[in-house]
C-alpha cells in the first residue's frame, strides 16, 4: 500500500469533520421532525378531548334505572337527574328496565356505547350483591363500569310487631337466645338487601331465628303489620308511617350515624351490637372506557345538584344522607362492599331459595 501522502493526512481529518455535521444534522433533524409529529398529536388529541368535553352532552342522556318506578332507587335517580339535565343544559331521560333484581337494566349500561349518552343508576343489590350469588353474572361490575360518584346512602331500621316484647336491642338478643328458633324476621326476598342486613345482625350477635322471604317489600311490611311475623329490617320510608301510628317499633337504625328523620333513634353501635354497619346505597355509573373528560363533567355536575337544599331534603325526607365521593373512592367502596357480601354469604353457607 502506497504511504499516506501529507495531503491525504490532512485530507482526511477535513472530511471527516465535514462529513459528522452533516450526519448528526440528518439525526437531529429526524428527530426534531418526530417530536414535532408527537407534539402535533398530542395538541390533536387534547383538542379533541377538550371539544368532547366542552360539546357534552349535544343531546339527551339515558339514565336506566333498573327498578320499577317508585321504588328507591327510582325517586332518588330522578331527583338527580333533573338537577342535572337543568345544570348541563341538556335533558336527562330516566327509563326503568327493572326485572331479575335489577340485571336486566345494568346489563344494558354494561353493553351501551361508553360516549356519555347511556348512563346506569346504580344500587347495592346489582352491583354488590347478585355478583355474589349469580353463578353466571351478565357483567362485571368492576371490569364493564365506570363509576362516577356514590350519590346517598339509606339505613334500614330493625322493626318489630308490638306483640314481641322487646323495646332495646339489648332485650331483642336476650329474648332470642332464651327462645332459640322461635322468633322469626321477613325480608323482600332471599339475597336481598334486606336479608343481608337481618343475617349480619344475627350472626354478629349469636341468635338464631326463622327467615320468611317475601317477594317484595310491600307484602312483607304488609305481613309485619298484621303480626304474622315478628320482626324485619326495613327503609325508613316503609316504617316511618307505621311508626307513627304505633304498629310498629324500630329499636335501631344500621347506619353509621344517627338520621336526621329520626335523630333519637339510636345506630346499631350505639344499640350494643359493636361494629354492625349495613346500608342501602345509590350512586351514578357508566360504561367503562367513557373518556375521562366526559366522567369528569358528570362527577363535577352530580356534586353540584347534590348542594342543592332542595334535593338534600328530598334525600333526608327519605331517610337518607348524600356521600359524594370521587370516581376513584366509588370504584374502591362497591369492591369492598363485594368482598364484605361475599364473606358474610359464604360464612353462613347462604342459598338462594
Amino acid at each position: 500500500m502506497a504511504p499516506e501522502s501529507p495531503f491525504g493526512r490532512i485530507c482526511n481529518p477535513l472530511v471527516g469533520l465535514r462529513v459528522r455535521p452533516v450526519l448528526a444534522g440528518t439525526l437531529i433533524g429526524a428527530r426534531r421532525a418526530r417530536l414535532t409529529v408527537v407534539v402535533l398529536a398530542l395538541a390533536v388529541l387534547t383538542g379533541a378531548t377538550a371539544a368532547v368535553a366542552q360539546s357534552y352532552p349535544r343531546k339527551p342522556v339515558t339514565l336506566i334505572v333498573p327498578f320499577p318506578p317508585g321504588a328507591a332507587t327510582d325517586v332518588f335517580g330522578r331527583v338527580a337527574a333533573r338537577r342535572m339535565g337543568e345544570l348541563l343544559g341538556q335533558q336527562f331521560v330516566v327509563i326503568n328496565r327493572d326485572g331479575a333484581s335489577g340485571l336486566i337494566g345494568t346489563e344494558v349500561v354494561a353493553r351501551a356505547a361508553p360516549d356519555g349518552y347511556t348512563l346506569l343508576w346504580g344500587s347495592s343489590g346489582p352491583l354488590a350483591i347478585s355478583p355474589v350469588w349469580t353463578e353466571k353474572m351478565p357483567y362485571e361490575p368492576l371490569r364493564d363500569f365506570q363509576p362516577v360518584s356514590l350519590f346517598a346512602q339509606i339505613p334500614f331500621l330493625l322493626l318489630v310487631h308490638p306483640s314481641v316484647p322487646a323495646r332495646s336491642v339489648k332485650e331483642l338478643v336476650a329474648l332470642a337466645r332464651a327462645r332459640p328458633g322461635a322468633l322469626n324476621f321477613a325480608s323482600s326476598g332471599t339475597g336481598g338487601t334486606a336479608h343481608l342486613a337481618a343475617e349480619k345482625f344475627l350472626s354478629m350477635t349469636g341468635i338464631r331465628m326463622l327467615h320468611v322471604p317475601y317477594k317484595g317489600t310491600s307484602l312483607f311490611a304488609t305481613e309485619l303489620i298484621a303480626g304474622q311475623v315478628d320482626l324485619a329490617f326495613a327503609g325508613p320510608t316503609t316504617a316511618l308511617p307505621h311508626l307513627k301510628t304505633g304498629r310498629l317499633r324500630a329499636l335501631a337504625s344500621t347506619a353509621p350515624q344517627r338520621s336526621e328523620l329520626l335523630p333519637e333513634l339510636p345506630t346499631m353501635v350505639e344499640a350494643g351490637v359493636p361494629g354492625y354497619e349495613f346500608t342501602q346505597w345509590y350512586g351514578l355509573l357508566a360504561p367503562a372506557k367513557t373518556p375521562r373528560e366526559i366522567v369528569a363533567s358528570l362527577h363535577s355536575t352530580l356534586h353540584s345538584a347534590m348542594e342543592d337544599p332542595d334535593i338534600r331534603r328530598r334525600i333526608v325526607a327519605e331517610g337518607g344522607r348524600l356521600t359524594p365521593n370521587s370516581p376513584e373512592a366509588f370504584a374502591a367502596f362497591i369492591k369492598l362492599e363485594i368482598e364484605r357480601n361475599g364473606e358474610l354469604i359464604r360464612k353462613l353457607n347462604l342459598k338462594r331459595e
